[in-house]
């Protein structure tokens, strides 16, 4: 099993990141300097990190100082600026030769903190708290409950009172009315204390910071742009770029000027070095996989043997697929594969059945994860859980087959369901799937169109295709009973009792979805829906839960929600292009113009859509659709 968080082993080859990074963070030409290290969730910016945080610390050097930071434990802060900071000096506070050389400054910088916390504390609370301090009277902050220094006993109030006391002798030495001189002026005591402390850099690595909320991560980055960043100092930021651009235009919205792109020019000003992680080619995330397997398998000594040996041939720089010959060759450098080899409770066996399972499916998975590494770990580990709750239950599992199921539940869940409801039909065997399978392999013999009136379109497709033809073949052969109780989960398709819809909301599918009702009256129900003070959101989902069993009947109701719901026409969309060719018929053409005319866009998508995918030939849809009523 695998944790879902950061690698400590190098197993994406991201080693030259984390040496240009780290030369980046060091290099006194570009100080101070703010990295962002750009991907999407999943990417790997984590594991970059720690290598980065690694390499500093293998170093020794007592005239840089490295901080990991996590700013998701910023969260639960009323502010997350004066967090940030805090953490950075008590941080050099701790670091024994620093605090010798500048712990008086640091005491003073952690005053402002201070300082910055009660004012925007006050803020956001009322300007007469701050006063209150001010003119010697805390009683008032600590009856509004400020988390920070509300006292669980009396001592600790008395101590808490005497804190704040100091603090308006602080006040008073400040400028009034001036947050701008005070900022500055933290700067300067800040940059100065790096000069008196002998360092050289201080190297501050923040993660996470696209879990937080948005308010939170403009805090973040306000701290280090206005406070922070001063000479001496490297940030390096992991940063998923549209996370946080989401967060720069819930702060600040949109202005008339369309073109003025705020959240790209206020990224820009906080990051002066963008490093960009590729997403993963298919071929990559098919190693990856490979290597996980390894990982979980062998011990340090022999998994470093094999990632080194793979460097050493460039296999990740050239984007070669990794064989299982290739492992062997790297591993048996010294000898044969034997069970030393392996950590406690695995053995040479399970390691090459497995690597030959994940080598069968590895092809299709990849294309599937998207790119992603944590994807692929959390497809592994759904795959060892459903193994071990085989195992634990004495069920006689074929682990190719496993595999080859849970790919195709990754790949199109749809699919996935129709395979269950097919082997529930047929007690345990999925019979319906037996041509499908044949035509697989010989599509020369085949009629596709005829296949297609039976069939959704999506079991053509190339993927899907491909995941027919991969070893084991002929799981219609196959009682997938156990299987399927493994995957309770993904099978259980949403239905009106999963939905939890109150008894009226109940009624309302109920009576708009009745099967009999005169169109006009049913027309008449859903406008009298459309109108009525309810949860339009939780009813045209028991609507679409009613669809997706009986397609032909449901259409037209929920065409007619298309036209009065505009909210819910991109989840409506795609359920019209879950349609078979046999569920194409003339009348079904003609409903589509209603979505014509309340979205043209839409219509040529579907148009388009249906067309592309051989569902209905053009010729047909024009003769009918332009057909007068």
């Amino acid at each position: 099993m695998w944790a879902d968080n950061a690698s400590k082993i190098d197993m994406l080859s991201f080693e030259p990141y984390a040496e240009l990074l780290h030369e980046l963070a060091l290099s006194e030409r570009v100080n101070p300097l703010t990295i962002g290290l750009f991907g999407n969730w999943g990417s790997g910016k984590s594991t970059v990190l720690n290598l980065i945080d690694k390499k500093i610390s293998a170093e020794n050097n007592k005239k840089v100082v490295s901080i990991f930071i996590n700013a998701w434990m910023f969260e639960g802060y009323d502010d997350a600026k004066t967090a940030l900071m805090e953490v950075i000096l008590r941080t050099l506070e701790d670091n024994r030769g620093v605090k010798e050389k500048v712990g008086g400054s640091l005491k003073k910088l952690k005053d402002r903190v201070d300082w910055f916390r009660l004012g925007g504390y006050a803020l956001k609370k009322g300007t007469p708290l701050l006063l209150s301090a001010a003119f010697g009277n805390p009683i008032p902050i600590l009856l509004e409950g400020l988390k920070t220094i509300v006292p669980k006993d009396q001592t600790q109030a008395e101590e808490k009172i005497a804190q704040l006391i100091e603090m308006k002798e602080f006040l008073k030495d400040l400028p009034e009315d001036n947050v701008v001189q005070n900022i500055r002026k933290f700067r300067e005591e800040f940059e100065q204390m790096m000069v008196d402390s002998g360092l050289e850099n201080l190297i501050i690595i923040i993660d996470d910071l696209d879990r937080c909320s948005p308010e939170r991560i403009i805090e973040t980055l306000e701290a280090i742009k206005l406070f922070l960043s001063v000479k001496k100092t490297t940030f390096i930021i992991a940063i998923d770029e549209d996370v946080v651009s989401y967060a720069v235009q819930q702060k600040y919205p949109k202005i008339d000027d369309a073109s003025l792109d705020i959240s790209k020019d206020y990224i820009e000003k906080i990051v002066q070095m963008p490093i960009k992680i590729p997403e993963l080619s298919d071929i990559e995330v098919k190693n990856y996989l490979l290597l996980l397997i390894c990982e979980m398998f062998l011990d340090e000594t022999h998994l470093d043997r094999l990632l080194s040996g793979l460097k050493e041939r460039k296999v990740f720089v050239k984007g070669e697929i990794i064989s299982q010959e290739e492992i062997r060759s790297i591993l048996e450098h010294d000898g044969n594969i034997s069970d030393a080899f392996f950590k406690p409770g695995h053995n040479k066996e399970d390691f090459e059945l497995q690597l030959d399972v994940f080598g069968r499916v590895a092809d299709i998975i990849s294309t599937t994860l998207k790119g992603n590494p944590r994807q692929a770990k959390r497809f592994l580990n759904t795959f060892y859980i459903r193994k071990k709750l085989s195992e634990i239950q004495n069920l006689e599992l074929d682990l190719g087959i496993l595999a080859k199921l849970m790919v195709l539940e990754y790949s199109n869940l749809d699919l996935f369901r129709e395979l269950y409801s097919w082997h529930v039909k047929n007690e345990g065997f999925a019979r319906e799937l037996a041509p499908l399978e044949k035509y697989s392999l010989d599509e020369e013999t085949q009629n596709i169109e005829e296949m297609k009136q039976l069939y959704s379109n999506a079991w053509f497709k190339p993927i899907i295709q491909h995941w027919l033809k991969v070893e084991p073949t002929q799981l219609s052969e196959v009682d997938l009973r156990q299987y399927f109780y493994l995957a309770k989960d993904s099978i259980k398709e949403k239905n009106i009792s999963m939905l939890n819809l109150t008894a009226d909301e109940r009624k309302w599918v109920n009576d708009i979805c009745v099967d009999g009702l005169h169109e006009s009256l049913r027309q008449q129900k859903i406008e009298e829906f459309s109108k009525a003070d309810v949860d339009h959101s939780k009813i045209i989902k028991g609507i679409i839960v009613k669809y997706q069993s009986n397609k032909e009947s449901i259409l037209k109701i929920l065409i007619r929600i298309y036209v009065l719901f505009p909210n819910h026409r991109g989840e409506l969309m795609k359920e019209f292009k879950k349609l078979r060719k046999i569920d194409i018929s003339p009348a079904n053409v003609m409903l589509f113009n209603l979505v014509k005319q309340a979205n043209s866009e839409h219509y040529d998508e579907l148009k388009k859509y249906f067309i592309d995918e051989g569902i209905v030939e053009a010729e047909f849809w024009d003769s009918v659709a332009n057909r007068r009523k």
